[in-house]
């Protein structure tokens, strides 16, 4: 496995830090998953991932693929605030921009503080 991460409820966030790399989007939408069986068991509203550290994502196409099989998943609202390496943000950004447009409210970030402050916002 090419993604390494840890997940960690704080009330109703979930902190989620990954490291390493997308190397398919069957292990992207895995991940996935088991972030958002973590935030159902624990009740969290708001996910918080840290993936400053990766060195790489999926391409925009995968990153469409991987988003198009994970909306069905999610079973309430959430924010969802992802911090990532500048290097990775635009493939990051477009990825939540699809699952916007697709009623979830996620945001790509390059630095903590405005993630924090975003998730902060969100009802």
């Amino acid at each position: 496995m090419a993604l390494d991460y840890t997940i960690m409820a704080d009330g109703e966030l979930l902190k989620v830090t990954t490291t390493g790399f997308d190397s398919s989007v069957d292990e992207a939408v895995s991940y996935a998953e088991s972030v958002i069986s973590a935030c159902v068991e624990n009740q969290c509203r708001k996910i918080l991932v840290d993936e400053s550290e990766m060195t790489g994502v999926l391409d925009k196409v995968s990153q469409y693929e991987m988003v198009q099989r994970l909306v069905t998943l999610v079973p309430y609202d959430l924010a969802v605030a992802f911090v990532v390496n500048p290097s990775n943000f635009e493939e990051t950004s477009f990825g939540t921009l699809v699952a916007e447009n697709r009623g979830i409210n996620a945001r790509a970030f390059v630095i903590m503080q405005d993630a924090c402050e975003w998730l902060q916002q969100q009802q």
